[in-house]
């Protein structure tokens, strides 16, 4: 019994804590994050919260909190409401690039051909840019 407990404690920690690439990619990026908001993004699941922050100087940020944490960043541009990301390592070199639709009828972000297209996984999204 205490062997289950030390192997799920050690699955609870280890999952909580932020990988080294994550770490540097956040330090390398801060000054990103200077930039104002227009697009914010989030969906809440059982084991962690995802957020997405797309900021006026074309730069955003993807973050996991909770079990799974995680940080991600690269650049975006958007052509009308589709949008395309692409992540970046922590040498700023380009890794993955995906496109998303912002559905305005239900205020949800779909990211295409990922793991976010399914229906109950879309990030629910603020236009901040339209609020004012």
């Amino acid at each position: 019994m205490r062997y289950l407990i030390k192997i799920l404690l050690a699955f609870i920690c280890g999952g909580c804590i932020i990988g080294k690439d994550s770490r540097v990619l956040k330090r390398t990026t801060k000054e990103w994050r200077q930039s104002p908001a227009v697009i914010e993004g989030y969906l809440d699941t059982p084991f962690a919260g995802i957020f997405l922050t797309l900021r006026k100087n074309g730069k955003f940020e993807h973050t996991s909190s909770g079990m799974f944490k995680g940080f991600d960043a690269g650049t975006w541009t958007r052509s009308q409401d589709t949008l395309r990301l692409t992540y970046v390592n922590s040498k700023l070199e380009s890794v993955k690039v995906l496109q998303a639709i912002i559905d305005r009828s239900t205020n949800r972000l779909i990211f295409l051909d990922d793991m976010f297209s399914h229906p109950q996984s879309r990030l629910r999204v603020t236009l901040l840019e339209e609020k004012k």
